[in-house]
């Protein structure tokens, strides 16, 4: 039906495996609109490519392997924004008993790869990087509080979030790998 052009197969398809899609893109990229514009290239490439599906061969299968595909393209490309911040502290603070296991174990996953990252950071970095990350404190009160200057807590947020971006990155090529 799809390889004919059938848009209701399309739409059924999308409704059945885009949540699953996204979720896996937001996993290894931490980044809402990169895992959302992952999906929809997905789902383009596979609209273009409808004619050339095997229709023997497990659709999910062909699904992810694309969708896998893509993502190292864009973990390996280091202009790409992986790890927003934002979006990971969002993951961060979702763990609770009301979400599907299945997302709850997504969200510990990626938890845990940004821990991993945070735990390298040197002590000092990863104590401004915490300090920040929290929300509660400026730049300023992060100086007084650990006795340096606002420009060397604006350095090292900077020079932390610069190296967690590539070790999260590092990580999930690593992950996908190995899926």
């Amino acid at each position: 039906m799809l390889r004919g052009g059938n848009n209701l197969a399309f739409t059924m398809l999308y409704h059945k495996y885009s949540e699953q899609a996204y979720t896996l893109a937001f996993k290894y990229l931490c980044n809402k609109s990169m895992a959302e514009d992952a999906v929809q290239n997905l789902f383009l490439k596979i609209w273009i490519k409808r004619e050339q599906i095997d229709a023997g061969a497990p659709f999910n299968y062909y699904l992810f392997t694309i969708l896998k595909n893509d993502l190292l393209n864009i973990l390996r490309d280091t202009k790409s924004e992986v790890f927003k911040l934002e979006d990971c502290l969002e993951v961060l603070n979702k763990i609770d008993d009301t979400t599907e296991k299945e997302t709850q174990e997504i969200i510990k996953e990626q938890s845990a790869i940004l821990r991993k990252a945070i735990d390298s950071l040197s002590p000092q970095k990863k104590t401004i990087f915490e300090l920040k990350a929290t929300g509660e404190y400026s730049n300023e009160q992060i100086a007084n509080k650990l006795n340096l200057s606002i420009n060397t807590v604006k350095f090292q947020y900077t020079q932390s979030l610069k190296k967690l971006r590539e070790l999260v990155r590092t990580i999930s090529i690593i992950l996908l790998f190995l899926n």
